[in-house]
């Protein structure tokens, strides 16, 4: 009884542990084409590529070459906010920092998408499938038009 006990117990966390590492494969899977797909189109906004491999200063550059830097910030705020509610994450102010870091976030990809001579489909798709919709403005035809075109 205590070996078969012993015997499941190994099993569920090989496989727990199998679909951690199964988990983190995908996310870095999923970064490295972002970056990849950021390299890219950062090169077409006239910008060094390999700030698209640094996690938050390439939302920095991203901020400030498609809308404002000071929304980078609001932004960054209000996922602070978000990210440390912890225990308290039913508080008003959590919720709301929420809501603003989505918000904001849906700004950048509005407006990476008409900097790019897309519209709101394509934004929806960078909000969505964020890597394949990044590596599609940094592999694809489409050529950086700036800040004024079309916001």
């Amino acid at each position: 009884m205590m070996l078969t006990l012993t015997l499941i117990l190994m099993a569920v966390l090989g496989s727990a542990l199998a679909l951690g590492a199964l988990y983190i494969g995908a996310m870095l899977f999923g970064y490295l084409l972002l970056a990849i797909g950021r390299w890219q189109m950062f090169e077409k906004m006239g910008q060094p590529g390999w700030k698209g491999f640094i996690p938050i200063y390439s939302d920095y550059i991203l901020y400030g070459s498609c809308w404002e830097t000071a929304f980078f910030w609001a932004a960054l705020a209000a996922s602070a906010v978000c990210a440390t509610g912890g225990a308290d994450s039913r508080s008003l102010l959590v919720s709301l920092a929420g809501i603003v870091a989505a918000v904001m976030e849906a700004g950048l990809a509005l407006r990476i998408s008409r900097s790019f001579g897309h519209g709101v489909p394509f934004a929806l798709g960078l909000m969505l499938l964020n890597p394949l919709f990044v590596l599609y403005l940094g592999f694809g035809p489409d050529r950086y038009r700036g800040l004024s075109w079309g916001c």
